[in-house]
C-alpha cells in the first residue's frame, strides 16, 4: 500500500508551464494599475497634491460610441483571452522518462540517447554511432560498423544489445538501432 507522499514523489517532473511568461507580464501590468490606484487614493485623501489620473481617463471615455474598429478589437481581445484560458488550463509538458529500475530516477530522452550512443560507440567493431532522433517514445541510433565485423551476425546483435541495454534500463520505450556497413 502506497501512502500519499510516495505518490507525490512518483509524479514526473514537468517543464515550466507555457503560461508563465504571460502571467509575469500580466502581473507587472496589475502592479502598474495598483500603483496608479494608490497614487489616486493618496491624491483624493489629500496626502499628495495633484489631480487623480483614473478620473480623467474615465471622463475622456465618456460619450464614446462603439464603432467597427472597436468591435474588431474587442473580438480579437476576446479570442486571445479564450486562447490564454485554454493554454493556462492545459497541463505542463512532461519531457522526462522514468527509469524502469529506479523509482526516483528521471532522465531526458536526449540524455538516454546519449548514454545509448556512448555504449554503442564503445562496442567492438563499431566505428561511429550517432543519434538521429530522441523522443519520449522512440530513440533512433545510426551505428556504422567495419565491413568485416558487419558480416558476423554475432557482432551485429552484440552491437545492438550493447546500445539498447542501458537505454532500456533508463526507461526508453523503443530503441531503433540502424546498422550501416563501412567498406574497408
Amino acid at each position: 500500500m502506497t501512502n500519499r507522499t510516495d505518490r507525490a514523489l512518483a509524479r514526473p517532473p514537468a517543464l515550466r508551464h507555457r503560461s508563465v511568461p504571460l502571467a509575469v507580464l500580466y502581473g507587472l501590468l496589475l502592479v502598474g494599475v495598483a500603483v496608479v490606484a494608490v497614487r489616486d487614493l493618496a491624491v483624493s485623501q489629500g496626502w499628495a497634491q495633484g489631480d487623480p489620473w483614473l478620473a480623467a481617463v474615465i471622463r475622456s471615455l465618456d460619450g464614446l460610441e462603439a464603432g467597427t474598429a472597436t468591435l474588431a478589437v474587442a473580438t480579437v481581445a476576446g479570442v486571445v483571452g479564450l486562447l490564454l484560458l485554454v493554454v493556462g488550463l492545459s497541463p505542463a509538458q512532461r519531457r522526462y522518462v522514468r527509469a524502469t529500475e529506479a523509482t526516483q530516477l528521471w532522465s531526458t530522452p536526449a540524455a538516454i540517447a546519449e548514454v545509448s550512443r556512448t555504449a554503442a560507440d564503445r562496442a567492438p567493431g563499431v566505428l561511429a554511432a550517432r543519434v538521429t532522433r530522441a523522443g519520449r517514445r522512440r530513440i533512433v541510433l545510426h551505428v556504422t560498423t567495419r565491413g568485416d565485423a558487419a558480416s558476423d551476425d554475432a557482432s551485429l546483435s552484440g552491437a545492438r544489445d550493447v546500445a539498447t541495454a542501458p537505454a532500456t534500463a533508463l526507461g526508453a520505450r523503443r530503441i531503433d538501432v540502424r546498422l550501416a556497413e563501412e567498406d574497408a
